[in-house]
């Protein structure tokens, strides 16, 4: 009988034992799982950085400056209509709005399509994938006023359907008599990055062109002569964006991913955007 009884509990022993073996072997092959899910799966993201901002009635003269408005043939703020409603019931009464909101396209933080330039088509004829992307940026505030940032800043450091971003530390203009100054690229770096062919370009300067100094291209192309740099992306129907703030706060970051989609307007030389990075 005792014969028995040991018998009998040493297999229920070693059932036991086998039943904790087979716990850690799953525990181990669930967390392996979940380790090679995590690695090739969703990833949260650490921020998400804004470079839009707050659209005023102001907001163009705030970035362009009137001086520069006016010499360039702008004179309108933005201007929001609000139309206040109610209605009213045996149960009570209901308030709201609905707004108007005539804005210029291109003063804040926007998009410049193809048709900005009269080179091609407008917002919506780009692909949505065209409006997002891996970011690089980098920090050229270094440089003079002028088309100064050359190539060597971007060698070996884009590759194809990267977006480019570049921070020019840009300063509004403090009175309204001040026109604005923009660091931009050389022509040689726009085409470069161009022909790459990156995805998108854009700068927290009010314009990728400079009225501060002028460069010399030999084209059969009056706007390729006149704004080199913006001939070079919307020419290869590589959008630009303009006017974006905070970039600054990118640079600690090294993988990103830029998303800026506008309003698809039909044939929009252009649009206000709120376009914001997600960083890893």
């Amino acid at each position: 009988m005792r014969q028995k009884v040991k018998s009998q509990y040493r297999i229920i022993y070693l059932f036991s034992w086998m039943l904790v073996c087979s716990a850690i072997v799953g525990f181990f092959i669930i967390a392996g799982c979940a380790s090679k899910n995590q690695k090739q799966g969703f990833q949260a993201p650490v921020k998400i950085i804004d470079l839009g901002g707050i659209v005023t009635e102001d907001l163009p003269e705030r970035v362009w400056g009137k001086a520069t408005m006016q010499a360039i043939g702008f004179n309108k703020a933005n201007t929001f209509e609000v139309i206040e409603w109610k209605f009213e019931s045996k149960d009570g009464k209901v308030t709201g709005s609905n707004a108007y909101y005539t804005l210029f396209n291109h003063g804040g933080p926007h998009i410049d399509a193809s048709c900005h330039m009269d080179l091609g088509g407008g917002l919506d004829s780009y692909p949505i994938d065209a409006f997002s992307g891996p970011v690089k940026v980098f920090d050229v505030s270094q440089y003079p006023i002028g088309h100064k940032v050359p190539v060597k800043v971007f060698k070996d450091n884009v590759k194809q359907g990267d977006i480019v971003l570049i921070y020019t530390k840009y300063i509004p203009p403090k009175s309204d008599s001040e026109i604005a100054k923009s660091l931009t690229l050389t022509p040689e770096a726009a085409e470069y990055l161009a022909t790459i062919p990156i995805r998108a370009f854009g700068t927290d300067s009010w314009t990728v062109m400079s009225l501060d100094d002028t460069v010399k291209v030999v084209s059969d192309s009056e706007v390729e002569r006149m704004s080199p740099i913006h001939y070079s992306f919307l020419s290869r129907k590589i959008p630009i964006y303009e006017g974006l703030v905070q970039v600054d706060k990118l640079l600690a970051f090294k993988d990103m991913y830029f998303v800026g989609v506008p309003l698809n307007i039909k044939d929009g030389d252009g649009m206000l955007v709120r376009p914001v990075v997600i960083t890893y």
